[in-house]
């Protein structure tokens, strides 16, 4: 078995709404470019079951190497995860990056997580808007 594929899984849990207004996209582990992919299918799938809605990614659980950040940010990316130009009703994407700390340092460089905080993309974008919680 290869140790490095281990240490990087994810642990993903999806929060929705009772009232199907919002889902939360909660990842731990240490997102990387190679297990990125994963996120994007789970956002897609959660973009198709609440069209027009709002979607949290939620990574201030989470480790992040810097280029799976930047690729998360990248503008076709957010327009794909979040709809807009190919579906009716795009969702409201939002992107909580990990906290500082919380920065992967293993192998040759060192990665440090990405300075944007909250980030929100779609129809209604509200930069640096953190979302609300729900009891």
């Amino acid at each position: 078995m290869d140790r490095t594929a281990t240490h990087h899984r994810l642990k993903v849990l999806v929060h929705i709404d009772p009232n199907m207004e919002r889902a939360r996209i909660e990842v731990r582990g240490t997102v990387t470019a190679a297990n990125i992919r994963a996120l994007y299918i789970i956002a897609r799938r959660a973009r198709t079951l609440l069209p027009g809605r709002e979607i949290v990614l939620d990574l201030t659980k989470a480790r992040a190497v810097e280029e799976a950040i930047t690729a998360l940010h990248d503008p076709a990316q957010l327009t794909e995860l979040s709809g807009e130009g190919t579906s009716e009703r795009p969702c409201r994407l939002s992107i909580l990056d990990p906290r500082p700390a919380a920065a992967q340092t293993r192998g040759p460089h060192s990665h440090a997580a990405h300075p944007h905080g909250a980030q929100t993309h779609g129809v209604h974008p509200h930069v640096g808007a953190r979302p609300k919680e729900h009891a």
